[in-house]
């Protein structure tokens, strides 16, 4: 039960305290393009995330240091970020009604948006590592590994589900003028996001992520201790 304890523990963490652009993203996807579209651009990010996971399951830890100590890893990715929240905070929505085959056609572009918007942070790639190379340590049997992995991606997922059918609750409250500055709130937060990842590419914020770090493999070793 510890293992579960702790999966669904990393899960809520990742969903709902480690709150990044992906979050924005969904919300907006959500309220302007329906929970099909929100659902896809999710699919997106979690496959990003098993991406993640596997290159630091089955990769070495020198690959880690490498994106550590690569500064222009988090310089590319912050730019990234940074430019689609500028791109969505000057452009203008277009709020007329889409035919079905046309939205069709652009969830493979939905899902790509999401699965680059998260793999572009470096820092996702950086806190798997951190997450995988805990995780193996606990638990060292490969079928646990599988199953916390699994456990803690379906977690995200659930709660990422309560997030889009909340927005969809909301949507209808939702005016053309107030979808157009939701839009654009999203956009600037966006940009903000980027930023704070360029500034994480010139040293900032190393004492804020050890923190973090330090919480959650604190949360992982408390759950196992409270069965022993």
């Amino acid at each position: 039960m510890e293992l579960v304890g702790s999966a669904i523990l990393i899960g809520v963490i990742l969903s709902l305290v480690l709150i990044g652009p992906v979050f924005f993203m969904l919300l907006e996807t959500s309220v302007s393009r329906g929970w099909r579209a929100a659902i896809v651009l999710d699919l997106g990010v979690i496959t990003a995330d098993v991406f993640c996971i596997l290159i630091a399951y089955y990769g070495s830890k020198d690959l880690a240091l490498a994106i550590q100590n690569n500064p222009s890893i988090y310089i590319f990715g912050g730019f990234f970020i940074l430019i689609y929240g500028l791109v969505m905070f000057i452009s203008k929505p277009n709020f007329k009604m889409r035919n079905l085959n046309l939205v069709n056609q652009n969830y493979f572009k939905t899902f790509m948006n999401g699965f680059l918007l998260n793999i572009l942070n470096i820092g996702v790639i950086v806190f798997w590592f951190f997450i995988v190379s805990t995780i193996v340590i606990q638990y060292p049997r490969q079928e646990e590994t599988l199953l916390f992995m699994s456990i803690v991606l379906g977690t995200f997922f659930i709660i990422d589900l309560g997030k889009i059918f909340l927005a969809q609750k909301v949507k209808d409250s939702f005016t053309i003028r107030r979808i157009f500055w939701f839009k654009k709130t999203i956009g600037f937060i966006l940009m903000i996001f980027g930023v704070i990842v360029i500034m994480k590419g010139f040293g900032a914020f190393e004492n804020i992520d050890q923190q973090i770090e330090n919480r959650i493999q604190k949360g992982v070793t408390h759950e196992k201790e409270k069965t022993i």
